[in-house]
């Protein structure tokens, strides 16, 4: 059975992976519930869902690794502001990629992504894939709050803001994975509540994140008079495209199949896998950046860290006594 048909409705026609010309209908009572393991059946072994498994798996085992490092660095360090948001989309991406390499043992294991544990890790990779992009969409609107107003942002704004903004998106976040998880398993909804999901984290992200990261981009390399480039500020820019490249086509591949209703499953595997990707690459991005211009020095990824968060704090000292002589 393919991904996209235990996603979309509990009425549904959709491809085999057997035969890709043959449709099939499968129907779900009144009585049944489509999480049991009696509503699937063994469909044998598709090679192509076989790639993506063993691709997805790789990079979550990745993604494992390289966030975990980072919340046990930025567990134990001084917080600020950034380290607060980094630290939030650090745990949401480590809880993304630990769902989706479960989800892919049990598919490893069964040929099925259908019944337990499939939906209640499908619940938590949603859940963490929403709480991964509220918080980048408020991660772009800090930043630039803290280059267009960065008086009132270093002297004004609540100190314990991040924080509260963080525990307000994961709450959201857990209410909308509920609510998805007892449609799925309690009622016959119509139409798949895990597309209405995506689709409102399109509508509710990928404006506020697209302008903000535009207005970033132009403010700090085509406008601003100021040489110096903070690290942290480059990882912040690097995260939200790669994002905007990598994990948001799952949110348009889910909207695509609303409106269309029908598109080939392999791309929602493909939309999961580049989800994954995006996970994992952002601790690879941290390195990278906070590695620029150190030498040949061998450092540490807690150095690094460290030093990058240190230089945003003294950027924006610098852009504060700027912004008070004009």
């Amino acid at each position: 059975m393919q991904r996209l048909n235990t996603m979309t409705s509990i009425n549904l026609t959709t491809l085999t992976p057997s035969d890709p010309g043959i449709k099939h209908s499968r129907t779900y009572n009144a009585t049944e519930l489509p999480n049991q393991s009696s509503n699937c059946s063994d469909p044998g072994l598709d090679k192509e869902v076989l790639v993506f498994a063993i691709f997805t798996v790789f990079f979550c085992i990745l993604g494992i690794l390289g966030n975990g490092v980072v919340i046990r660095l930025l567990g134990s360090c001084k917080r600020n502001t950034f380290t607060v948001y980094i630290l939030h989309l650090s745990i949401a991406d480590f809880g993304l990629v630990t769902a989706e390499l479960i989800i892919e043992i049990h598919w490893f294991v069964t040929h099925l992504y259908c019944g337990f544990p499939y939906h209640s890790f499908q619940t938590v990779f949603l859940i963490m894939y929403s709480t991964g992009q509220f918080v980048l969409t408020i991660i772009s609107i800090d930043r630039c709050m803290s280059l267009f107003f960065p008086i009132w942002y270093r002297c004004r704004r609540p100190p314990h803001l991040p924080t509260i903004l963080c525990i307000i998106i994961w709450v959201l976040s857990l209410i909308l994975g509920a609510i998805h998880h007892i449609l799925i398993v309690v009622t016959t909804f119509g139409d798949s509540p895990l597309m209405y999901q995506f689709i409102l984290n399109a509508v509710l992200c990928l404006p506020l994140m697209t302008v903000s990261s535009l207005t970033l981009l132009i403010k700090v390399y085509f406008v601003s008079n100021q040489q110096r480039r903070g690290k942290l500020l480059t990882a912040i820019l690097l995260t939200l495209v790669f994002f905007l490249i990598l994990a948001f086509p799952l949110n348009a591949f889910y909207f695509a199949n609303y409106l269309f209703r029908e598109v080939h499953p392999n791309l929602i595997h493909y939309g999961y896998l580049c989800a994954c990707i995006n996970s994992s690459v952002n601790p690879l991005i941290y390195y990278i950046v906070g590695r620029v211009k150190m030498g040949k020095a061998k450092q540490s990824m807690k150095d690094i860290l460290q030093k990058m968060f240190k230089e945003e704090e003294n950027t924006s000292e610098e852009m504060e006594t700027t912004e008070g002589k004009i």
